[in-house]
């Protein structure tokens, strides 16, 4: 009982040593935190010789990203009369393969007038050739009736025969002069009647060639809108052709302001990189404050591309680019009530450091300010 007692006092004893030890520690704590609320404490967060993630702040080009998924279409061809008129006919349907120069559809009526003219021109000119030979004929008869009054003019033995032979001669001379006008006369009417029912008939010729529509290049039909004895407008489209020798990119559509924002843009297809222009986008103030927008954008490409119909497509717009960019990794940036700051490495310790940011990218921030170039700043994991 006594070897009992005695550890228990020893334990007793050690019991109030630490109670006491605890206690004069829970003071100077008390006192520690009193005096840092009266001085101002640097921003240490890590002792020094603890092991962190760090990154040097260096220069490199930068800009931001903004990528589009899209896909490679044929170049689609929209196909017009430049005529209006009722269809005649339809020579292809959807889904045929049509060649360069094949015909696609006819409107009535250009046919018949081409004929009609060629027959109206023919028979012009044979009666034109009736008409002058006629003339003709008459000239020269009236010229043999002349010289046979001359002879019998110079066989007159009076005066008064020869008087009345000369008068006769006069008036024929008028006479045949009078029908030879006549007869330019004739002709140059002629002429002219023939020149404008030959531009008539070239005219017609003209319409019936735009009358006939057909395909110039080769492709495939895929869409057709109308049937015969249909009436079309000059210059609405009635077939689409795709053109599987003519790519283009189509993605979603994309404003046309985000385009001209954009620095450069190019598209990825099967890991290459090609360089590719917008197709210019047509749209009425109205349908803007209307929200009515395409439903696609199209690129074309600037140079030789190999892709086929149906490839996936990366179209990647940049923005800000800068060459010289003074950058740190966008997890060394941390925000707070509007305002950046980085940890910049000082003796193994973080300090807090506000800075001033500019392009951010997913893997890499801009610093306007704040730090420079071979500065080593904390990485957050």
């Amino acid at each position: 009982m006594k070897k009992q007692n005695k550890w228990q006092k020893i334990l007793n004893c050690r019991t109030i040593s630490l109670v006491l030890a605890m206690g004069m520690l829970v003071a100077v704590c008390v006192g520690c935190e009193s005096k840092e609320q009266s001085q101002h404490v640097p921003d240490l967060v890590e002792p020094v010789g603890v092991d962190v993630d760090t990154a040097v702040v260096a220069k490199m080009k930068l800009s931001s990203m903004c990528s589009y998924q899209g896909e490679v279409v044929p170049d689609m061809k929209g196909m017009y009369f430049l005529n209006s008129g009722q269809v005649a006919s339809v020579e292809v349907k959807i889904g045929d393969k049509v060649k360069k120069g094949q015909l696609l559809a006819t409107l009535k009526g250009a046919d018949t007038t081409v004929k009609d003219l060629q027959k109206d021109l023919l028979d012009m000119r044979q009666e034109n050739e009736e008409l002058n030979a006629s003339a003709k004929n008459t000239i020269k008869q009236m010229k043999e009736e002349y010289r046979q009054l001359l002879k019998k003019r110079n066989k007159a033995q009076t005066k008064k025969e020869k008087a009345a032979f000369e008068k006769q001669k006069i008036a024929q001379e008028e006479n045949i002069k009078t029908e030879e006008l006549k007869l330019k006369h004739q002709k140059e009417l002629q002429a002219s009647i023939v020149s404008d029912l030959n531009e008539d008939l070239a005219i017609a010729k003209k319409k019936t060639k735009w009358d006939k529509l057909y395909s110039d290049i080769n492709g495939e039909v895929i869409r057709k809108t109308i049937s015969p004895g249909d009436f079309v407008s000059g210059g609405g489209s009635v077939f689409t052709l795709a053109n599987m020798e003519k790519t283009k990119i189509r993605t979603e559509y994309i404003g046309s302001s985000v385009l001209k924002k954009a620095s450069s843009y190019h598209a990825m297809i099967n890991g290459k990189r090609y360089a590719v222009t917008a197709e210019e986008q047509n749209i009425s103030q109205y349908d803007i404050e209307m929200g009515n927008f395409p439903a696609s954008t199209y690129f074309n490409y600037k140079g030789d591309v190999h892709a086929q119909v149906g490839d996936s497509v990366s179209i990647d717009l940049y923005n800000n680019e800068t060459d010289d960019a003074l950058v740190v990794p966008s997890n060394a940036v941390y925000k707070t009530k509007g305002s950046y700051y980085v940890y910049r490495m000082e003796g193994g310790a973080k300090k807090r450091v506000n800075v001033t940011t500019g392009t951010v990218t997913d893997a890499y921030t801009q610093i306007l300010s704040g730090v420079k170039e071979g500065d080593v700043v904390y990485v957050q994991d």
